[in-house]
């Protein structure tokens, strides 16, 4: 890949984040636990939902395969990631566990783009000093 040959040659530094949200990557560490714990009961199934603007192109989104791949982390049973693009809707994911008795429903809706703005100033300011693939 050309972007890591770059950053060898250079003694640079790359991060990348499906998504740079403060609040998003809490969710990841929710969702990771969550998905854990719900492993050691097979009867609740896990679905994972996302809903974004119209202008959004791909479905699903980063953030939503990312979330696919921490829960496949823990659940070994095939579970479905649905996307929505309509209107105006703020970018919004859920990761359920729907059991025959009840349903957790753990959700994330970002309000502005300013979480993401800080959350790339921090990863920024953390790279600092560093070198490789982050």
């Amino acid at each position: 890949m050309r972007s890591k040959k770059i950053v060898s040659d250079t003694k640079g530094a790359f991060v990348f984040g499906a998504n740079f949200s403060i609040g998003v990557n809490i969710f990841y560490r929710i969702a990771d636990h969550a998905a854990e714990l719900f492993a050691k009961f097979p009867e609740y199934e896990v679905f994972i939902e996302e809903q974004h603007h119209s202008r959004k192109i791909d479905a699903p989104s980063g953030t939503a395969l990312k979330l696919k791949d921490i829960v496949d982390k823990h659940i070994e049973s095939d579970f479905s990631v649905s996307s929505t693009r309509a209107g105006n809707i703020p970018g919004t994911h859920r990761v359920g566990f729907d059991g025959p008795a009840d349903q957790i429903l753990l959700e994330h809706t970002a309000r502005s783009r300013e979480g993401f703005a800080l959350g790339a100033l921090m990863a920024a300011e953390w790279i600092v000093g560093k070198q490789g693939f982050l």
